[in-house]
């Protein structure tokens, strides 16, 4: 029994409410099929449309579960397209609802067509015949209506073709051919319309009645009517185009005094004001403000972004904005002198040609091209231009009319030079303050002034008077100074604020930093740490990688150390940069370029004193931030006392800052008066610190000890005292002047001899007198400044003789011997032995003696007592061995 055929048949799911359909889960996965005990002898035909599956065949060839699988997919095909179509329903739904409504309105406006036409038909219909025209004589009435005819058609070919000519004109900017086309086309409508029975040449008489018989006539009139407002305001606005000649200028103010009927004076107003507005346009759109917009970047091998030709590029921009404008201006004066400027024995441009319009022959005065306009060829330039010759003779010469006696066709020449210096006036105002706001984009007076020259070139090969030259030379060099001086008040600023916040920080590190950490900050260090050599690499010059290990070599023989020389860099780097500034401006020839500098270093003078004042004022309120002194703020103080020393003797700070002569003196007075402060405050603080120590730790020997062998060399405790003053000394640095590094030695060394044998003094007996003739030793050096220092110390050694006895000097020798040791306070040359004099081979290294090769009598470090009457017997044994 065979199957019987069927339908595969799909049920789709219901609609919902809102017109939707509701969406079918399909199923993700397809259980498998139970196995056939009949396998299929066909595959699924998987790449078979489903619109082509047969039901029965299906049945018939295949299981149960490729039949399923099939299923599935129908239903999947199924779900796919109703979301399809849900999807396009609803994006779509407004376009169909807009076209539905499009294609009802249509249908409507056809139907009202349709009606119109049945109307004019009727009415068409229910008219009667014209008249027949009046007839002179029978003989040529037909070639003379013919005529007629043929006049008549080329009036309305004028007529006609002039909306379209109109169209080409003003696209093309010929606003004076359109405005003769307009009123040539007036003309001829008129002509048309004219009817008037005493007039042969009326249409009337030749049998037309051009309103009642040809109605295009008017309605033609109406579309051409509108192009009259058309040509006047694109013509205004053509004058907005700063770029446009003289010929095209005058030909738009042409057509504005004839078309709008306005009288030259005003027409220079308009010509003004349209230019007013364009020149409004480009000086408020200022200039670039993203430096990184302009030029390229690049990226270097280390991952970093530079900006390249950034700033060059942001030059070219204000560059050309400023040129820009300032070509506007040059042509807008130039132009409004070519056109209404006359002299004694040359009319001006506008007024040439209307002298030329209304003149009977050629115009003696040469005009352009475009200015040199007549009717006949103005209809030999349109199509057809054979049919217009069945104009009559009137319209081929026709001229607009032009009273050149009348006060609208003349310019008063003190009103044109009164008119363009008020507008010049008023253009500079705005212009002065663009000019503020270009140049205020600029970064560098080399960059302002670099516009400032290329600005003056520009203005000086204008074709502008001498005056207004002037007059913008003035503003562009105001603009340009202002700005310098804003440049060198902000890095005046910037300098000051940042010598304070690296002051704080260094003078912050010192304090909380133990000494023993300090690479960057003590002399010493400094000294004796190479600075790296010079590589030579092939990207840099050679020159300046040895420029660059020269000055660091230099520094470190100066002892500016790298924490010395980076608070002191901002401000010699502000102070390079307005020399280098200065330079600029100087570069100029002639006694401008030096005026120019002299008002602008007036101008500048009080902020430069202002910073000097202000670091002045940092300084002194770093020395009275430490009221109490210890080591760390000792060294923090040292270095403040550094910072004032470098810029009141050696940095080139405030020579070339710019202040006044008396603000540079007293600014180097006041920071040596505060190094000296600083000097002393340091001298007292290490003078107290070492005698306090050796007072704590001195322990005088007992009387009932006697010496063993009498002293002749100073105690250990004032040699360790020298010493550690010794390097104190050589701790504070380096200075510039070997006086003053000599001068700082002698007062400190003054100050401790006076402390160490003041009041609280125990040392006693023959070793008291050997500290004192060591310090004696060393007073007499500097004889006989140091007289009273002598006094004083033959006056301590007078307390001491009695107790004393058998002693002997040695000061001189152990100061031979230790002399290398305290260098730092001892005088590069003895008094007591002339080097010249000398004949010791040793004496320029050795300047107070060279020590004696003698046997030194050996002087135990520590008191014994004298050994007993048995001492002796206990070495016996050792002895023995």
């Amino acid at each position: 029994m065979s199957r019987r055929p069927s339908v595969l048949s799909f049920s789709l799911p219901p609609l919902l409410s809102n017109g939707n359909v509701k969406a079918v889960q399909s199923p993700i996965a397809v259980e498998p099929s139970a196995p056939s005990r009949q396998p299929s002898s066909s595959k699924l035909p998987a790449d078979v449309p489903t619109s082509e599956l047969d039901p029965d065949e299906l049945f018939a060839k295949h299981t149960i579960g490729e039949v399923k699988v099939v299923q599935q997919r129908l239903r999947a095909d199924a779900d796919a397209k109703q979301e399809e179509l849900r999807l396009m329903v609803g994006e779509r739904y407004r376009e169909l609802l807009q076209a539905s409504s499009s294609i009802i309105a249509i249908a409507r406006s056809s139907k009202r067509v349709i009606e119109a036409l049945e109307e004019t038909k009727d009415g068409i219909l229910a008219q009667d015949e014209p008249p027949m025209p009046k007839r002179g004589s029978i003989q040529g009435r037909g070639d003379a209506h013919l005529h007629t005819l043929q006049v008549f058609s080329a009036h309305m070919k004028l007529l006609l073709d002039a909306p379209e000519h109109l169209w080409r004109l003003i696209e093309r900017k010929k606003y004076f051919t359109a405005a003769w086309l307009f009123l040539l086309a007036r003309v001829v409508h008129r002509a048309l319309v004219r009817d008037e029975e005493q007039d042969e040449e009326a249409w009337s008489v030749q049998g037309l009645d051009a309103l009642e018989q040809f109605p295009l006539v008017q309605c033609q009139w109406e579309a051409v009517s509108q192009f009259r407002a058309q040509i006047i305001h694109r013509a205004t606005l053509s004058l907005r185009e700063c770029i446009t000649p003289p010929e095209d200028a005058c030909a738009a103010l042409l057509t504005l005094h004839l078309l709008d009927s306005r009288p030259l004076t005003e027409t220079l107003s308009v010509f003004l004001n349209q230019r007013s507005k364009s020149l409004l346009g480009m000086l408020s759109e200022g200039s670039p403000t993203s430096p990184l917009l302009f030029g390229s970047i690049s990226r270097h091998g280390n991952g970093h972004v530079v900006e390249k030709n950034s700033r060059k590029a942001s030059v070219r921009e204000v560059k050309e904005a400023t040129q820009t404008a300032l070509d506007a201006m040059v042509r807008t004066l130039t132009t409004s002198r070519v056109v209404f400027e006359q002299t004694d024995s040359m009319p001006s441009m506008i007024g040439a040609v209307l002298e030329s319009i209304q003149s009977e022959s050629s115009s003696p005065i040469s005009l352009p091209s475009e200015l040199q306009l007549t009717t006949q060829t103005l209809l030999s330039t349109l199509p057809s231009s054979t049919h217009f010759l069945l104009l009559p003779p009137s319209l081929r010469s026709y001229k607009p009319y032009v009273d050149l006696t009348s006060s609208s066709s003349l310019m008063e020449q003190t009103h044109l030079g009164r008119v363009l210096d008020q507008w010049f006036q008023t253009t500079n105002q705005t212009l002065q303050i663009a000019a503020s706001k270009w140049f205020s984009d600029l970064q560098t007076a080399a960059e302002v002034w670099s516009l400032r020259s290329s600005i003056r070139q520009w203005i000086d090969q204008s074709t502008l008077k001498q005056r207004e030259m002037e007059t913008l030379n003035k503003i562009f060099d105001d603009a340009a100074q202002q700005r310098v001086l804003n440049i060198w008040k902000l890095a005046l600023s910037d300098a000051e604020d940042a010598f304070q916040l690296q002051l704080a920080a260094a003078t912050k590190s010192l304090r909380e930093t133990p000494k023993e950490q300090r690479k960057d900050s003590s002399p010493i260090e400094f000294l004796f740490n190479a600075p790296p050599l010079p590589v030579i690499s092939g990207l840099g010059s050679v020159d300046s990688s040895f420029q660059k290990y020269t000055s660091s070599l230099r520094r470190q023989l100066l002892g500016r150390t790298s924490l010395l020389d980076s608070v002191l860099a901002t401000l010699e780097s502000c102070a390079r940069s307005l020399q280098r500034d200065l330079s600029v401006i100087l570069a100029g020839e002639g006694e401008e370029a030096r005026g120019v500098m002299a008002k602008l270093s007036e101008q500048y003078r009080p902020d430069a004193e202002g910073l000097c004042t202000g670091v002045l004022d940092t300084l002194t309120s770093a020395e009275k931030q430490d009221s109490e002194d210890s080591e760390l703020t000792i060294d923090s103080l040292v270095f403040v006392g550094h910072v004032a020393d470098e810029l009141s003797c050696a940095s080139p700070f405030v020579s070339e800052i710019g202040g006044g002569v008396e603000v540079v003196q007293d600014f180097k007075k006041r920071t040596k008066a505060l190094h000296e402060r600083i000097i002393d405050r340091w001298r007292t603080y290490t003078v107290s610190r070492l005698i306090t120590q050796h007072r704590a730790v001195f322990r005088p020997r007992s009387k009932a000890v006697p010496y063993s062998i009498v002293p002749s060399t100073p105690s250990s405790e004032l040699v360790d005292s020298l010493l550690k003053l010794s390097s104190s000394v050589q701790e504070l640095g380096a200075f510039r002047s070997r006086m003053r590094q000599q001068a700082v030695a002698d007062q400190t060394l003054r100050l401790f001899i006076q402390e160490w044998v003041g009041e609280g003094w125990k040392q006693d007996g023959a070793q008291a007198l050997c500290d004192i003739a060591f310090l004696r030793r060393l007073a007499v050096l500097r004889a006989p400044e140091w007289e009273d220092v002598c006094q004083l110390l033959d006056s301590k050694a007078e307390q001491y003789q009695e107790t004393a006895k058998g002693w002997k000097d040695g000061s001189a020798d152990y100061l031979a011997r230790t002399q290398t040791l305290f260098a730092s306070l001892l005088p590069t040359q003895s008094p007591l032995r002339p080097l010249e004099n000398s004949t010791d081979k040793f004496a320029p290294l050795l300047p107070f003696g060279s020590p004696s090769t003698e046997q030194q009598q050996f002087q135990a470090a520590v008191e014994q007592a004298k050994a007993s009457s048995r001492f002796g017997l206990l070495l016996v044994g050792a002895a023995a061995h």
